[in-house]
């Protein structure tokens, strides 16, 4: 039975030779991403002999595994998908793997005939935005935005800088103020917190970039983000403090226009079914929307 173990930061070189060279975009193909949320979702990892595998759970999804991933992605994924049935029937649970992108459905399909079916799963779907969009926000759709970022500039003497060890502690506070006035649920803000702590202490050694804006001195947003691919840069967080009209959408522009206009597009990542993200998501007219699926096997339901 494979042999699972919770991600540690001396996994990331393991982690990226099976991924990286792939040139996925999605969020599961960030190590950093994974490792900062791993107690929230209990991500685990094994690796046996040319496949890598996850293991996740949280009791907002049964158990499931994602996609093998495969050290040689020309060779078949078939022995990799059995490997992961036989695991999650050793465990007790039916098979379930989440998180598949199109690319990773069409390995599925020609190496497993039809074995397995395929369920979309719209709220973990990712939107895809141009940069250039995001920079430029040109036209008559991005209007709003731009009334938006020039209300801030009027408003208030802000600077843009690069995050620094230095700007720790205010941005934890911001979280920490933020979950207070959303009053969010306790757990989840407890599982956010400590995701957000592990990215800025270990922001180094998980290849992430972050900035911060300051009004008057004082830190009232913060962006953090990482390439993923060749192309394309994910922005993990994003947060601000409220009460300064247009903070969100000038710290979304800056962050991209300052650290990442040398890539073509742009991963926001999921809306999670929130209405409210979203019709944030979608104001920014994503360029399109990376599909997610369950794999389950034909004739189960997910």
């Amino acid at each position: 039975m494979l042999n699972f173990k919770p991600l540690e930061l001396e996994d990331k070189p393991i982690f990226d030779r099976f991924v990286l060279p792939q040139q996925f975009r999605h969020s599961e193909a960030s190590f950093s991403n994974m490792y900062t949320w791993q107690e929230a979702w209990d991500i685990q990892m094994a690796v046996e002999g040319n496949g890598l595998y996850i293991w996740m759970y949280s009791d907002v999804y049964k158990p499931f595994m994602l996609p093998p991933y495969l050290r040689d992605p020309g060779e078949s994924i078939e022995p990799y998908m059995r490997k992961c049935e036989e695991y999650m029937a050793g465990r007790g649970g039916v098979f379930y793997i989440k998180c598949a992108t199109p690319r990773m459905v069409e390995k599925i399909k020609d190496d497993c005939g039809d074995r397995y079916g395929f369920v979309y799963d719209e709220y973990n779907s990712e939107y895809i935005y141009n940069a250039e969009d995001l920079i430029n926000l040109s036209g008559k759709k991005y209007h709003s935005k731009r009334n938006h970022i020039n209300a801030f500039l009027r408003s208030y003497q802000s600077e843009f800088d690069l995050y620094d060890d230095k700007y720790r502690d205010e941005c934890l506070k911001i979280q920490e103020d933020w979950a207070t006035d959303k009053d969010a649920d306790p757990r989840e803000a407890e599982e956010e917190m400590l995701s957000i702590t592990k990215a800025l202490d270990h922001w180094r050694e998980l290849n992430f970039k972050g900035c911060v804006i300051k009004v008057a001195g004082e830190v009232v947003a913060f962006s953090f983000g990482e390439q993923i691919s060749e192309d394309t840069a994910i922005i993990h967080i994003e947060k601000a403090r409220s009460g300064y009209n247009g903070l969100f959408t000038y710290v979304n522009n800056a962050f991209v226009k300052n650290v990442w206009p040398h890539c073509t597009y742009i991963n926001r990542a999921e809306d999670m079914g929130v209405p409210g993200i979203r019709k944030a998501k979608q104001s920014y007219h994503p360029v399109f929307m990376l599909e997610k699926y369950d794999v389950i096997l034909s004739g189960e339901t997910a």
